[in-house]
């Protein structure tokens, strides 16, 4: 359904406050009629739900994160 130049490309950028921005491009080059019209409803419609899925990915990945962190200062911090 789809063609050799589909696929996906993550870029990843440190910042200097420690946080990291993401900026991902996906291509899809449909090379049949069914190819074509799923990526362009793909393109349309489904790019803000994939949009929205990704985000809340990230979220989870920084809630887990933090909470390791948080954890790790606490058993690292002197008793009282």
């Amino acid at each position: 359904m789809w063609g050799g130049a589909s696929g996906h490309t993550y870029t990843f950028t440190r910042q200097p406050n420690g946080t990291t921005d993401i900026d991902v491009v996906v291509v899809r080059d449909g090379k049949n009629l069914k190819g074509w019209v799923l990526g362009f409803v793909l393109g349309t419609i489904g790019r803000r739900v994939l949009e929205r899925a990704f985000e809340n990915s990230v979220k989870a990945i920084e809630a887990r994160n933090n909470a390791v962190e948080h954890v790790a200062t606490a058993n690292s911090s002197p008793a009282a």
